[in-house]
């Protein structure tokens, strides 16, 4: 018995410290589209998941800053009705991310 508590108890104070979540800030330009955007992180990685609830089709570029390291635009081609995840994963240990996210019609 006494294991199991030393177990549960190991386990509940390492958590915090396995599990890091980073701020996201998000900063969108929809020029003439209707996307919804929303952000999650894993890890290392952060990502935008898109949805096209417009009639048009829509070209997006995501761009993720996250300090020194050098962003890297992520493009995608969403149809009327269409959604898609867009990730990117870093190198360096995360603080905050910024993603600045431009969609025009196509």
């Amino acid at each position: 018995m006494r294991k199991i508590v030393a177990a549960s108890l190991l386990l509940s104070c390492l958590s915090p410290a396995v599990v890091h979540a980073f701020p996201i800030d998000l900063q969108s330009q929809l020029d003439g589209v209707t996307i919804e955007a929303e952000t999650t992180d894993m890890s290392n990685i952060a990502t935008v998941l898109l949805r096209n609830s417009g009639d048009n089709a829509a070209l997006c570029e995501a761009t993720f800053v996250n300090g020194p390291e050098r962003p890297t635009p992520r493009r995608v081609k969403l149809a009327a009705g269409e959604s898609t995840t867009i990730s990117q994963s870093f190198l360096r240990a995360i603080t905050r991310v910024r993603i600045s996210l431009n969609c025009h019609a196509s």
